[in-house]
């Protein structure tokens, strides 16, 4: 992709995230990552991504890729790490990348996004094999109404108590969980 090229994507990927920040970079960064190991597939849900942070690159990563929460094909695994994995579906192959630690060496924060904007993105990303397996393609469940608030839940968010069905929520208020 071209410099001009390039500064348009990351334009538009800033102005559907709201701000410039670096972690919007790393998830521009990661994602050209991934677009590069894997294409971008042939299917709406052919890519996928396991993130295990919810930093402002995830963002990025569904504009970019088209991974998304809601068709399943982008999966929230909250770590705490600035870790991503992709996977193409068609074959299954997959890619981990890890933000290499202490990158930022007291940069300011604008100096920092451009250097995470610009660097080769093997000096960013420590790279490896998937450690979680490939999760399957959404699906559409049942819905069950909780016994407790009334309200309609996915079957499998649903708890099973003294022979009625509960919603998450009210299981754990029950059960006197927080």
């Amino acid at each position: 992709m071209n410099r001009v090229k390039k500064a348009n994507k990351y334009d538009e990927v800033e102005r559907f995230h709201g701000h410039r920040c670096p972690g919007l970079a790393i998830g521009i960064r990661a994602s050209e990552l991934a677009l590069k190991e894997l294409g971008e597939g042939d299917g709406d849900e052919e890519l996928v991504c396991i993130s295990e942070t919810d930093m402002c690159g995830i963002d990025a990563i569904q504009y970019m890729t088209n991974c998304t929460l809601g068709k399943g094909n982008l999966v929230l695994h909250h770590y705490g790490k600035v870790a991503f994995t992709f996977y193409r579906r068609r074959d299954g192959k997959g890619i981990r990348m890890v933000l290499k630690p202490n990158l930022n060496k007291e940069m300011e924060k604008e100096e920092y996004r451009m250097y995470l904007l610009e660097a080769p993105l093997e000096e960013i990303f420590e790279l490896g094999t998937p450690r979680e397996e490939l999760p399957p393609k959404a699906f559409r469940e049942n819905t069950l109404i909780c016994a407790g608030c009334g309200e309609g839940t996915m079957e499998s968010m649903t708890r099973n108590m003294d022979g009625e069905v509960y919603c998450l929520p009210c299981y754990r208020e029950r059960h006197g969980e927080r």
